[in-house]
């Protein structure tokens, strides 16, 4: 039996907690401590910023611990900090445990995909991503698919169902490294070149492609619009729409769906890799999709959006991972950079996104974000032809 087996089921179960109770912690806010908007794009902003932190600054000490021993870690700071939600009476408290909330995943994804990926080749690299893809997505659909049926219902369920998660989460673990031999095979911080089987494998000495720089962009601008989309929109649906929790989080797992769809069929075929011209096409659709949605006003038409969303999100996610990891030496690190990106993106759309819903519109917000997918756009195309001119791959 694989690690994977173990360890994809595990990426579904985190993720899947996490958009749980973020889809939760909109309306806690809103309802039980009258928070407005632009305030709630405060917290998501304030967690993400965390969530980064814990990525780049805490590097040093997770290289000192096993993968193992940081995943459980931030299995145990994230039951500690909702539990602590739960008995926090005023938003400055709230405050700070969403805080530690936000950020515990720091010591769980850069180890999880550094582990999963640990002793595969460039070919082999491509469907582990697909398929670790798929389970992270289905988590994240599934998160507000339930948040939504359990807010109608009680503020506090979600958080109720999330301390079940986690420990769910912690003994699907613990089973597999006791049951599992693979699961004992993970990286050693101390020696990256473990992360390829030979050196004929690396691109530009391990540095890896020099495509990765316009994915990263690419994730950059996607996870702007899911920042938005995810921790502001739902406002706009119940608020401005009169429709229930439950629609904003069909919606977000209506696109959660396609996005799987998308790593499935990404999983599927290679002809996207290093291919740079479906990388800005990517791009340029995502900015179309933005242009598209200042004319949508009623629910059907969001959802038509949000499905050709889900895809575009679904290729741009695959690009930026793929070629971030592809050829490079040290994965882990490079898991740990990708993860500070795409957060950072999260952090810009649910700032700014916050503001201009509340002071302006939705609309507005969905004209800013048409903006700065423009300007990455820009940057992406510059690269490209950088990287032709000193034929970089």
């Amino acid at each position: 039996m694989k690690r994977t087996f173990i360890l994809f089921p595990a990426a579904f179960l985190m993720n899947m907690n996490l958009a749980l109770v973020n889809f939760a912690v909109i309306f806690y806010l809103k309802d039980s401590l009258n928070i407005e908007a632009s305030i709630i794009g405060w917290y998501f902003a304030a967690g993400a910023v965390c969530y980064v932190a814990g990525c780049m600054l805490m590097r040093p000490v997770q290289n000192r611990i096993i993968p193992p021993v940081a995943m459980f870690i931030a299995i145990l700071l994230t039951i500690f900090s909702v539990f602590m939600i739960l008995k926090a009476e005023s938003p400055g408290v709230v405050l700070v445990f969403y805080l530690l909330f936000s950020f515990s995943p720091a010591f769980y994804w850069p180890q999880l995909m550094g582990w999963f990926s640990y002793g595969l080749d460039n070919s082999g690299l491509g469907s582990a991503i697909s398929k670790f893809n798929i389970s992270w997505s289905t988590g994240s659909l599934s998160g507000p698919l339930v948040g939504g049926l359990l807010v109608e219902r009680n503020l506090l369920f979600p958080f109720y169902a999330d301390i079940i998660l986690m420990t769910s989460l912690g003994l699907l673990l613990a089973f597999g490294l006791v049951f599992v031999r693979d699961m004992r095979s993970f990286p050693v911080h101390s020696e990256p070149a473990n992360s390829l089987r030979s050196a004929d494998e690396m691109i530009n000495g391990g540095r890896g492609t020099i495509l990765r720089f316009a994915g990263w962009i690419g994730v950059f601008s996607t996870y702007i619009v899911l920042g938005l989309l995810n921790n502001i929109f739902p406002l706009f649906i119940r608020d401005n729409m009169g429709l229930g929790e439950s629609v904003a989080g069909n919606l977000l797992f209506l696109r959660g769906v396609t996005t799987a769809i998308g790593f499935f069929i990404a999983g599927k075929i290679t002809s996207w890799h290093f291919n740079s011209k479906l990388m800005l096409l990517t791009q340029i659709l995502t900015a179309v999709s933005m242009l598209i949605l200042l004319m949508v006003k009623s629910i059907t038409g969001f959802y038509g959006l949000f499905i050709f969303y889900g895809l575009l999100f679904a290729m741009a996610y695959s690009n930026g991972i793929f070629h971030g990891s592809a050829g490079a030496v040290d994965r882990g690190r490079r898991m740990g950079l990708f993860e500070s990106i795409l957060t950072m993106g999260v952090i810009v759309g649910s700032l700014l996104g916050g503001y201009f819903y509340q002071y302006y519109s939705i609309y507005t917000a969905f004209l800013f974000c048409f903006a700065l997918i423009t300007i990455g756009f820009t940057a992406q195309l510059v690269l490209v032809r950088f990287g032709r001119k000193n034929e970089l791959r």
